[in-house]
């Protein structure tokens, strides 16, 4: 019988960005609690998008603490997913490789967040795409607190669970589709009209950006 080598991951640097996330939160709910009581019954009620009081803007600083939080999520994530399954070659590995993770992450979505403002204003459809962006970017909030769960259990539990890991990122796919596809539902008028340019925004700065994200993971990992 051969003998299977055992990846080991330390999960000091780990808890320590686990901690962060708690704290982000628990600042959040602290000095932020009724949009953060809104935020977390979106599933339920559409308050926490029509209430008057809110500016629909990722920009503001509750909206900021929630993806900082999704960013630490969603590149820890990736990391698990690169140290189990073996699918990408390594050269390095540790919290460097994190760092360069989150701040590709980062990069990508502040890019594509950029790209789109540049759409809205170049074709008068500035409050459109407003309104498009804050909504999705705070379901996928929502959703990355969700999935969080799984990701605990593949770090302190089962570490080497190439289901778990990979449960977490079919369960974060079809969560985003579903979400995409509630709000194109909701505005089918206006998708139906303009479908060419609804096509070109999909394959441009929907799916494009995930093929990019794979590209530099592979390139730095």
């Amino acid at each position: 019988m051969e003998a299977v080598t055992r990846s080991i991951i330390s999960n000091d640097w780990i808890t320590a960005i686990l901690l962060g996330i708690f704290l982000l939160l628990a600042f959040s709910k602290k000095f932020y609690a009724e949009d953060f009581w809104d935020f977390s019954r979106i599933l339920m009620s559409n308050k926490y998008f029509t209430s008057h009081k809110r500016t629909l803007s990722v920009l503001n600083f509750f909206s900021f603490l929630l993806f900082i939080g999704q960013a630490f999520i969603i590149s820890l994530a990736i990391y698990y997913f690169i140290i189990i399954t073996d699918l990408i070659e390594i050269k390095q590995t540790g919290y460097l490789l994190f760092i360069q993770l989150f701040l590709a992450y980062n990069v990508l979505i502040a890019v594509k967040y950029l790209t789109e403002k540049i759409i809205g204003e170049v074709f008068s459809i500035s409050k459109l795409l407003d309104n498009y962006i804050f909504y999705k970017i705070t379901y996928k909030n929502l959703l990355s607190l969700i999935v969080f769960p799984i990701l605990i259990a593949v770090i302190y539990g089962w570490p080497n669970s190439k289901i778990l890991i990979f449960s977490f990122f079919i369960i974060w796919a079809i969560a985003n589709l579903l979400v995409l596809i509630r709000y194109y539902s909701k505005n089918q008028k206006l998708v139906l009209g303009n479908w060419f340019y609804f096509i070109l925004y999909l394959c441009t700065l929907e799916i494009a950006p995930y093929f990019i994200l794979y590209k530099v993971v592979t390139g730095i990992s």
